[in-house]
């Protein structure tokens, strides 16, 4: 009897920081009868995976190098991690999955960790700013690079965010007794670790040497980096402006009634969740406590950053300094107009700013990705 554990993700539930453990105990794993297999360096077999955005649209792809590596294994007991197979929610492709398992093991468990979602969308969106480009990673493609602590849901993000469909299918396909489903918070993991509670899944009674994995960035550069993609800024531009975003290390947050609203617009499918994979005595799957955030947030670029900001800016040497100046102002100026509607004076003022930057920059962000190809 050949078992296959096989660890879906989610994303920003410390996916990488398993597998790295896993990665580097291979040989202690493999004395206990454990076989654990990665296509990267760092323990990751996500590249199983393939995704693209097509017509504004996200699709998602199982590929050929899934069937090869359950190929090589050789032992009884093998682990798999590949947090991109959560992306899959189609019969279709869960069921093609299945198939591909059960060609070389006789027994599959697939394990997936959760997190409440407004945790996760930040999590995940705060990763896409560590690039200087956008759509070179899943999660700039599934979130953007808009303003704020939250992408802007669409039929995708939605789809992404509905645990319960999801995982209701992936019960179907590969038996709901096959399916462990874990809460990723650390009263419910053991010893509050998610390394040591996946081991505690494998049967294993040893312990496997935690390891931390940070690849979230700090505020400045999570504002900073969407804010000079959705302005269509070039990525060898970006590149030079990065060390400086990187000096300051404060944290990003949203305000709390931000927070909530995003997790309410899941109550539905999070119901659902509680009833039949997650329970919790809130009803929604997940802690309904959002004390952990403050009454107002930091995730907009403001006028006063850009004051202590510009400085640093302009010297790390872009090709046209003052219209990266202007098109930063005019769009903080912008917003900020909307917010004195009721103010004629005030607003005729910031009109008046507003002719005052240049009229190089464009209002609206440009093509980028057509507008690199050109470049290149």
């Amino acid at each position: 009897m050949r078992t296959l554990f096989l660890h879906i993700g989610f994303h920003k539930t410390g996916s990488s920081a398993l597998q790295l453990a896993l990665k580097q105990s291979t040989k202690l794993l493999s004395s206990k009868g454990i076989e654990f297999l990665s296509l990267g360096k760092k323990g990751s077999s996500s590249r199983t995976v393939d995704f693209q955005k097509k017509n504004g649209r996200m699709s998602y792809r199982l590929n050929r190098r899934l069937s090869d590596l359950l190929a090589s294994s050789r032992g009884d007991n093998v682990v798999v991690s590949a947090e991109h197979l959560c992306f899959l929610h189609t019969f279709e492709d869960i069921d093609s999955l299945y198939k591909e398992c059960r060609r070389f093991f006789d027994r599959c468990q697939v394990v997936v960790y959760l997190r409440r979602q407004d945790l996760q969308a930040f999590s995940f969106k705060r990763q896409a700013a560590r690039a200087a480009a956008p759509d070179v990673s899943p999660s700039s493609l599934l979130f953007g690079h808009c303003e704020g602590a939250f992408p802007h849901l669409n039929t995708d993000l939605m789809m992404y965010f509905d645990y319960f469909s999801k995982l209701k299918i992936w019960a179907a396909v590969f038996g709901g007794t096959a399916l462990n489903v874990r809460d990723f918070s650390a009263e419910f993991l053991r010893e509050g670790d998610v390394v040591s509670d996946f081991c505690s899944l494998l049967g294993v009674n040893f312990c496997i040497p935690s390891v931390r994995v940070n690849e979230g960035v700090g505020r400045k550069e999570f504002l900073l980096t969407n804010k000079l993609i959705e302005l269509g800024v070039s990525k060898s531009e970006i590149k030079k402006i990065k060390p400086m975003m990187r000096l300051e290390v404060s944290e990003p947050f949203p305000a709390k009634v931000e927070a909530e609203r995003f997790f309410r617009r899941f109550e539905c499918c999070n119901k659902s969740l509680n009833s039949h994979f997650l329970k919790h005595s809130s009803g929604l799957a997940f802690s309904d406590d959002f004390s952990g955030y403050p009454e107002e947030g930091n995730d907009y670029l403001t006028l006063q950053d850009l004051s202590s900001w510009l400085p640093q800016i302009l010297s790390a040497g872009v090709r046209h300094p003052q219209q990266l100046r202007d098109a930063l102002l005019r769009e903080s100026l912008q917003s900020l107009m909307g917010e004195y509607l009721e103010n004629p004076l005030l607003l005729r003022e910031l009109e008046g700013i507003m002719r005052c930057l240049s009229p190089v920059i464009k209002d609206k962000p440009v093509d980028v990705p057509r507008l690199w190809s050109l470049r290149s």
